[in-house]
Parts: structure tokens; sequence; C-alpha cells
């Protein structure tokens, strides 16, 4: 479990746990990793969600680890960080929105949904407008707040099951929302009007079912649409989409984290997993290609759980993050 991190391009890892505290330095080799989540305006920044067991940051490029204290114990859904501000950052338990925006010295709890059936599983800023704030819940509402999270209102009710939601940081005012097994949504107006992008998706057995949607950070229009079928790959937005020929069959493998690298559009990665009864980690691996996925090679992960977000660094495509959890 834990992070770890590679400085060549997946040849060897690092395991990046350690938390120095007034005890003493100690590690965070048994954290359950969630998400991995970066700051827009900081490529070194990264805060790490994990199930259950809080909040974690780190400011020196996952070299050591800090908690946020006031978010101990809590299951991270999502966290999205003031792309104007890195002192703002928002976060969702599931149930609330909290928000700080000192750095983490205080927070203010937003929104607390009363439902027990629901939870927030995303939050989005506009990079357009950072006031401008977006969550999206399991049962597939989506609301908007204009003033930093004092006021919400609900922009859209999709009535289904909704897994992540994702601003559009070279688009201003594009959202893309994905569903668990209903395909994938856009919206080029803050979320006042959505078209379903996903009509491809019939074409590949089991691409509705969601597993990661991946925004390229290096071309405009292109994503990843990451599913029980494999990776498809979209240029113009989602209005087409083509296969990613990868080294596992079709449906073969779960395939939980995706990568491609800033710095080079060929460089790619991509876990496959396979689960036992339990859901326990029977066997992962990491594969690569550096032409486009015309060829593959296999690579060792350092431990056996499961790989769950893979992050390839904005500014240094040699450096890797790849967060294990068990289930």
């Amino acid at each position: 479990m834990g992070v770890f991190r590679s400085n060549d391009g997946a040849e060897t890892w690092q395991q990046k746990g350690a938390l120095p505290t007034a005890q003493g330095v100690k590690n965070l080799a048994s954290a359950k990793v969630y998400k991995i989540y970066t700051d827009p305006s900081d490529a070194n920044a990264l805060y790490m969600g994990t199930r259950g067991q809080g909040l974690y940051y780190s400011y020196d490029n996952g070299e050591t680890w800090q908690i946020s204290v006031a978010m101990a114990g809590k299951f991270i859904y999502g966290l999205t960080v003031d792309p104007r501000d890195k002192c703002v950052i928002y976060v969702s338990d599931g149930q609330h929105i909290f928000k700080t925006a000192d750095c983490q010295r205080s927070w203010e709890l937003l929104f607390t949904e009363e439902r027990p059936t629901q939870r927030f599983v995303a939050l989005a800023s506009d990079f357009s407008d950072s006031k401008i704030i977006y969550g999206a819940q399991l049962g597939g509402d989506v609301f908007r707040s204009k003033d930093g999270g004092q006021s919400w209102r609900i922009i859209k009710r999709f009535n289904f099951e909704l897994r992540h939601l994702v601003a559009d940081p070279q688009n201003p005012r594009r959202l893309y929302a994905a569903s668990l097994n209903q395909g994938l949504y856009r919206s080029d107006d803050g979320g006042e009007n959505w078209t379903n992008i996903g009509a491809d998706f019939a074409n590949f057995n089991d691409s509705l079912t969601f597993y990661r949607l991946i925004l390229n950070p290096a071309q405009k229009n292109s994503l990843f649409w990451v599913s029980k079928y494999g990776i498809l790959r979209s240029d113009d937005a989602g209005a087409t989409w083509r296969e990613i020929t990868l080294l596992t069959p079709p449906g073969s493998v779960n395939i939980y984290s995706f990568g491609i690298n800033p710095k080079n559009q060929l460089e790619m990665y991509y876990t496959g997993t396979i689960l036992g009864e339990k859901n326990e980690n029977v066997r992962s691996t990491l594969y690569k290609t550096v032409d486009g996925g015309k060829s593959w090679v296999t690579k060792k992960l350092p431990t056996n759980t499961i790989p769950v977000d893979l992050l390839v660094h904005k500014e240094n495509g040699k450096i890797i993050f790849l967060g294990f959890t068990t289930l």
C-alpha cells in the first residue's frame, strides 16, 4: 500500500511515505490510497486521499508528507485546489464539503448532505473563474457554486450513478461527467447543458463499465476513457473514439490506473489487475509504451497490493507516482 515514486520512467521504484512528527519520522506504508491529486499551479505539490485514513499532502514532490489534522480518519472522495491560489482547497468526505483558504491552518464546513444514500464523489474548480466550484453526487446530481462554496444550486440531475466529474483546464467552462455504466457526458457552458459523448462506446464490449477518465495534459480536446473493455482515446473532445491496442486482451484485466507523459505523447502507462473472489490482488502488472501503443513492455510493480492511481509529473516525464490500496 502507500505511494511509490519512480524517477526513471518506471524502471525502479521507491516508497515515499516519510511523515515527520514531533515524535519522530513515521511511515505511510499502510496508507490505503484512494486518489492522488495535484496542484494546478505547483507540479511538486501533491495531495493523497485515502480510504478512511484522512488526507495527506506533500510540497516536495512526494519526498515527505504531512497530515491534514482536520481531515484525520476521513474517507477522502474528492479534492480540488484553486488554480489561482494554492492555499484554497476544497475537500469532500462524501457527506460534507470543506474549504480551507489559508493552506489548511483552518477549515470551514460548506455543505452537508443529509441523505444517507448520497455522497459527493468528485469536486472540480472552474479554470476560467476559480470562485466557481462543482460537485457531483453518487446519485447523479451535479451542484455548482459561484461564490467559492458559500451557496449552491443543482444544475443537473442525471438520475443515474455518477463516478467522476472533471473541469477541463484547457477549455473554460467545459466539464466532463462520467457515470458508472451510462457513459460520458460533456458540458461546454458550465453545466447548464449536457451532451452524451459516449455513443461510440457501444462498439466496444463492456466499455460502459467505467474505471477512469483522464484528460490529456498536453493536448487540447484529448481525453482517455478507461473501462472494463480497455482504453479508448478521443482527440476531438469525445465526438469520436478509437481503441488503444493494449498488450492485454479486451476485458481480461481491471485497469485502475493510466497515465501519459505530458512531455512525450508517445509514452503511456497502464496497470492491469486481476482480483480474487474477496477482491484481493491476485496479480498486477505495469505496462509501458514509448511508441504510442504500437508495442508495450511489462514492468514489475513494487508491492503486491492493488495499484489504483498513476500520475506522471507535469514537468518531468520520467517521474511517476503510483498509489496502492487493499479493498
